[in-house]
């Protein structure tokens, strides 16, 4: 009983306090939906404290657009009463009262526009601002109606409400709830609280954490503050981003919310339920996915559990969410009845909210995941050879409505060289590269549910194994799942197929390769020789590298039979051509009666590169072949060798020969090792390529000395200091470079100007200097003649000086007799000028070592006794440009 009347005196001086302070705006936002064309429709949300003292119980707010105009909007949400014609607002919970200004705009075109509220006042007390109740309440959104590609664009909208409060010494946790009903993607971010357009609340800061955290989520919204140190009231913001992807994969940010809200922050002994975690799902649309959450409260409160979010806005079948308060544990039940409406490339973010009954101060917390609603794949997939190309045909998927939010676009096809299956893994869409797939190329619209496979008008090869899968593509960019594989097909064996292109010597001029090919297979599946009677002819095609213009280099023929099989020679010998610096590529043509039946794949030789670096070779090569190279042989040849031999093998086109001598010749060649994917055609497919030499050298530069400088202006003397790499980060190092420039300009390089070879002498001193401005590097070269990275660049400078004396005597004793520098140091040149009290020029000079007797420019005799005034420029010899220093002064002149 005296717990209870403890709990509820607590509760009505909570309350009390609330009627006392709260006077103003405890929290808002501004959000937007298009209506069409430049038309939107929108609405300021505020939430204020219900009471008689409730100063902003605003009937109407003046909304500004960002276009130069501004509406004063009446209350439209709640009953009719004292506001009369404005609406009296709704109450959301005891003691917060949730508002709705709405009004409609048109924008007069492209544009970002600032759409903002500003109430006079926050509510008082405030821990984390100076003076609150005289700082303005002020929310803003943006709106980006861009010039190109979007046609409609409306702001998200935030589903949780602003009333969770915090407990001292407990995290605090909020989330808005945020869905966006265009799909685009949300990021979330924490701000300042405003008092204006681009105005901080003077003193705000976040909130104290002691030693904790103050962060949000960027991707599901959810603020965490752990832990709030000082019972009251805190004004907090959130910034939410929506970003739209463009056709060219870069996302812009196409609008933003400002959500500022209020947290008021008491002492209790209550912790806060939790959460299970939940797992994002994929689902195919047309499937209904059903989850169950639970949440429990260390406390064993009776706890509610709610859900919202992207599934409970659509277009129907909406997501429904049961789940009854009771005593921790609790359950819910999340159920979705998906449909091709709601196939979109983002997934749906759904919220779940868990609140305890602590009479106190009541703790939440919040979880999220994510839905990927995926289009169905498309059906029955077929595949079926057309002479050197192959015809894929399919049926449309479940979801291929054109009328649709999001409709089916067109379809893209994908081949495979074998017959192995393969399915997607789960929620992978489109067709990964790592499946290994060819994508062949995509109708240009949703009926179009063939596409011949050509293989971009090259024709696919005999011999070989194809099968094909379909993945669909909508509007928004979104791809189904890859379709089942088709049959396994292959074209028919009705041409001749080459089997080698083997590099058999290499020369620039006498080369040769050997060129084999088989005979097309009989039989009314394949060559039926009732409809295509002999003669029969084979005609060879050759022409150099990888790409080019065919010509016959050779025919066989036997004109005198009409059986194929008379046409035994199958292998040609190609002579006196470089293969030493080109690959060959060849391709058979098969004929009957004259007549063009058809012709196998191209295929080329295989060339070797080589690249010489210090002690290693790296060998690549590359070919175009009909058939799969699955292996390659490398074959070396070692200097004092007079044959090649097997070193190693690998599956890569590329391998690197290591620890070899400098300068000494090795030669190489790879053999390759294939096959067609049809067994019955013969393998290993074996072929050489050419033979190619290189010396290894070094090419790599050595690391770069660490260069220090000490310098004396008084002396004068530079003196150098290095490190001698080969110590640690080189080996051959032969001589270091020294480089200077007089100053720090960029007109003005780095020359060398010494090379040091004597390794040891990692020091040199340059004494005797008439300026020690300048600035110095240094490299280190290796043996190869590798020069490292310049060093950067270490500028010293003079340390000038210039004084003028201020009396002399010419009488000729001796003593004193001239005007000239009492000090004199790094100083290039003067102007100076001296004059009498009547301003005429007595003497002038550029020298900064004259020596002036006294007599005047004008008459040439001695200047009287007197005082004259100088002006003097000093230009001082600096490492850096400088501007002239000027000096003025004045000299007494006496004649006795």
């Amino acid at each position: 009983m005296l717990k209870f009347r403890y709990i509820l005196y607590t509760t009505l001086f909570t309350i009390l306090c609330v009627y006392a302070k709260a006077t103003h705006n405890r929290a808002g936002e501004i959000t937007y939906r298009w209506l069409g064309g430049y038309k939107y429709e929108i609405k300021i949300i505020t939430y204020t404290n219900i009471g008689s003292a409730n100063l902003a119980d605003r009937c109407e707010d003046t909304l500004y657009f960002g276009d130069g105009t501004s509406a004063v909007v009446l209350r439209s949400n709640g009953p009719v009463g004292g506001c009369s014609p404005a609406h009296e607002g709704v109450p959301i919970t005891p003691t917060i009262k949730q508002n709705e200004y709405i009004t409609q705009h048109v924008y007069p075109g492209p544009g970002t526009y600032r759409l903002s509220m500003k109430d006079p006042n926050r509510n008082a007390g405030i821990l984390n601002m100076l003076n609150s109740v005289n700082q303005a309440f002020y929310i803003e959104s943006y709106l980006v109606i861009p010039t190109f590609g979007i046609t409609h664009n409306s702001s998200p909208t935030l589903t949780f409400p602003p009333i969770d409060n915090g407990c001292v010494g407990k995290c605090f946790m909020h989330n808005p709830g945020a869905v966006d009903a265009d799909g685009d993607s949300l990021s979330y971010e924490l701000t300042t609280c405003k008092a204006d357009i681009g105005v901080t609340c003077a003193g705000y800061t976040y909130p104290a954490t002691g030693g904790g955290i103050y962060t949000i989520d960027p991707i599901t919204g959810t603020l965490t503050w752990c832990t709030p140190q000082l019972q009251g009231e805190y004004n907090l913001a959130i910034l939410i981003k929506e970003w739209r992807k463009k056709d060219d994969g870069t996302y812009f940010m196409v609008g933003s919310v400002l959500r500022d809200l209020q947290v008021d922050v008491g002492a209790c002994n209550n912790n806060p339920p939790v959460i299970n975690a939940i797992t994002d799902t994929c689902i195919v649309a047309g499937s209904t996915i059903t989850k169950t959450i639970s949440a429990s409260d260390p406390d064993v409160d009776y706890l509610t559990l709610e859900a919202n979010g992207g599934p409970f806005n659509v277009s129907a079948p909406l997501a429904t969410f049961s789940s009854p308060p009771g005593v921790s544990p609790v359950t819910g039940i999340f159920t979705w009845q998906t449909a091709c409406v709601h196939v979109r490339k983002t997934p749906y973010q759904v919220t779940v909210k868990v609140k305890d009954s602590d009479p106190m101060v009541s703790l939440v917390d919040f979880k999220s995941f994510n839905i990927k609603v995926i289009p169905p794949a498309p059906q029955n997939v077929n595949a079926q050879p057309i002479g050197t190309s192959i015809k894929v045909t399919w049926n449309k998927p479940a979801c291929y409505n054109s009328s649709a939010p999001n409709p089916l676009l067109r379809y893209c096809v994908y081949r495979k060289a074998d017959c192995n299956p393969w399915s997607p893994n789960y929620c992978e869409v489109g067709m990964p590269t790592s499946a290994g797939y060819t994508k062949v190329g995509c109708t240009s619209s949703l009926n179009d549910t063939t596409l011949l496979d050509t293989n971009s008008g090259n024709g696919l090869s005999q011999g070989t194994n194809y099968h094909y899968v379909v993945v669909a593509v909508y509007l928004d960019g979104s791809e189904s799942y890859a379709s089942t594989q088709s049959n396994c097909v292959q074209l028919k064996r009705d041409v001749p197929i080459l089997v080698n292109v083997d590099v058999q010597s290499t020369d620039v001029s006498t080369g040769t390769v050997s060129v084999r090919w088989i005979k097309p297979v009989l039989g009314a599946s394949n060559l039926d020789t009732v409809a295509v009677t002999g003669p029969y002819e084979f005609r060879l095609f050759h022409y150099n590298g990888f790409s080019g213009t065919f010509s016959q280099i050779y025919s066989v023929s036997k004109p005198y039979f009409a059986a194929l099989n008379q046409l035994s020679d199958t292998t040609f010998i190609h002579n006196n051509i470089n293969t030493q610096t080109s690959a060959h590529t060849y391709k058979i043509e098969f004929y009957a009666n004259g007549i063009f039946v058809g012709d196998g794949q191209k295929a080329s030789s295989v060339f070797l590169s080589l690249a010489p670096a210090g002690n290693q070779i790296t060998l690549s090569w590359q070919e175009l072949t009909p058939w799969s190279n699955y292996k390659y042989y490398i074959y070396r040849k070692a200097p004092l060798q007079s044959s090649f031999t097997l070193i190693d093998s690998t599956i890569n086109q590329t391998y690197t020969n290591t620890g070899l001598v400098n300068g000494a010749l090795y030669c190489y060649k790879v053999q390759s090792v294939g096959q067609y994917s049809d067994p019955s055609i013969i393998r290993p497919l074996l072929n050489f390529s050419q033979e190619a030499c290189e010396k290894p050298k070094d090419t790599t530069p050595p690391c770069s000395p660490i260069l220090n400088i000490t310098s004396d202006c008084i002396i004068p003397t530079v003196k150098l200091v290095w490190n001698n790499p080969n110590h640690s980060c080189a080996n051959d190092v032969v001589k270091y470079n020294i480089y200077y420039s007089e100053t720090d300009d960029e007109d003005t390089p780095l020359q060398i100007i010494d090379s040091v070879k004597t390794l040891s002498d990692t020091i040199i001193a340059f004494d005797n200097l008439t300026s020690i401005a300048g600035c110095y590097a240094i490299t280190a070269v290796d043996s190869s003649g590798n020069e490292s990275a310049i060093t950067d660049k270490v500028c010293i400078d003079n340390c000038p000086e210039y004084e003028l004396p201020n009396v002399i005597t010419i009488n000729g004793d001796g003593v004193n007799d001239f005007f000239k520098a009492i000090k004199n140091r790094y100083v290039k040149d003067i102007d100076l000028k001296i004059y009498n009290r009547w301003g005429t020029l007595v003497f002038e000079t550029t020298d900064p070592a004259f020596m002036w007797n006294g007599t005047s420019l004008q008459s040439k005799l001695p200047c009287t006794d007197g005082t004259y005034f100088y002006i003097c420029e000093v230009n001082e010899i600096r490492v850096k440009k400088t501007e002239p220093r000027k000096l003025k002064g004045f000299v007494q002149i006496f004649n006795k």
